[in-house]
């Protein structure tokens, strides 16, 4: 037999051996279960707020109020009970005197947003974003003098 030969076959029979001994080595398996768990808690947070700018306020119009819009965007997690109102004096100052309005919750203004709870109640379909439209309103003929008004209400998700 040749050289050539013998290697050929030397390296044959190593190929079987190690073909054998390595299906040997992996005949076996231990196995066990890894648990995976997470805790999902009802959640709601305002994402967004739309202040209402009622722009130039006529005190001297007697018959037409001032309206502006504005709104808010809230999301809870999905099957999560809510409940929204809006806290705050319904009121703007200039540091001394007061111009009243009202917040509604449609664009009728025929219902105004409670200060308190319960208010517009209701229960999340998703964890999708949630808009809410608010309405803003003030009455005709408030006796003010000219000046600069601001005010800050909170609106509140409650869960």
């Amino acid at each position: 037999m040749s050289r050539l030969s013998r290697i050929v076959v030397l390296a044959a029979v190593v190929a079987v051996a190690l073909a054998i001994t390595s299906g040997s080595v992996y005949a076996a398996t231990a196995t066990d279960t890894l648990t995976v768990s997470a805790t999902v808690s009802d959640q709601c947070r305002v994402k967004s707020v739309t202040d209402i700018n009622f722009g130039v306020y006529d005190p001297t119009e007697e018959t037409t109020p001032t309206d502006a819009d504005g709104d808010f965007t809230f999301k809870c997690t999905k099957d999560t009970g809510y409940d929204l109102y809006i806290t705050g004096a319904r009121s703007m100052t200039d540091g001394t005197n007061t111009i009243s309005y009202e917040l509604y919750t449609n664009s009728g203004r025929t219902t105004a947003w409670s200060t308190t709870s319960p208010g517009v109640t209701g229960t999340s379909a998703s964890n999708a974003d949630d808009t809410r439209g608010i309405y803003g309103r003030i009455t005709p003929a408030q006796d003010v003098p000219a000046g600069s008004y601001s005010g800050t209400v909170t609106i509140t998700v409650e869960y």
